[in-house]
């Protein structure tokens, strides 16, 4: 068996390895027009990576959670095997980002459209009666076509 400082080394590793993937899908996606399946894709890619479950069952030092599906589905024979035991927590973390993601969405929706509704409501000064001027060139088009 492994030691903790062993565990958290090989954590710091993956997570590592798992934020540069992150960062390369992010580029993949940068420039697509849908931010909305944009955002989700990488919250569903980050949650399918980073989502931790005990390595073993009578151990409390934590994995990744698709590895130890994955190794337990192909490789562990028995009742108790299969992808379930990882598989479950990462669609769990998955479904819980996408709802607090659209929750965020549908809040910053609402505040921005209140934030724009006030400021459309309110009367916008005139420059005449504040005795402001103008700045920067002032145009002229008849007295510059003269010259």
């Amino acid at each position: 068996m492994f030691s903790a400082e062993d565990y958290t080394q090989g954590w710091i590793a993956y997570v590592t390895g798992a934020s540069f993937l992150l960062l390369f899908l992010w580029l993949l996606l940068r420039k697509s027009a849908w931010v909305t399946v944009r955002h989700l894709v990488l919250l569903v890619a980050a949650s399918f990576l980073l989502t931790p479950v005990t390595a073993y069952r009578d151990d409390s030092h934590l994995a990744p959670a698709f590895f130890v599906s994955l190794y337990e589905g192909v490789m562990v024979s028995g009742a108790d095997a299969g992808f379930q035991r990882g598989l479950a927590p990462i669609i769990a973390v998955a479904l819980f980002a996408i709802l607090f993601y659209l929750l965020a969405r549908l809040l910053w929706a609402v505040v921005a459209a209140r934030l724009s509704n006030k400021h459309s409501t309110r009367k916008q000064p005139n420059r005449k009666d504040t005795g402001a001027t103008l700045r920067g060139a002032k145009l002229n088009p008849k007295q510059d076509l003269a010259e």
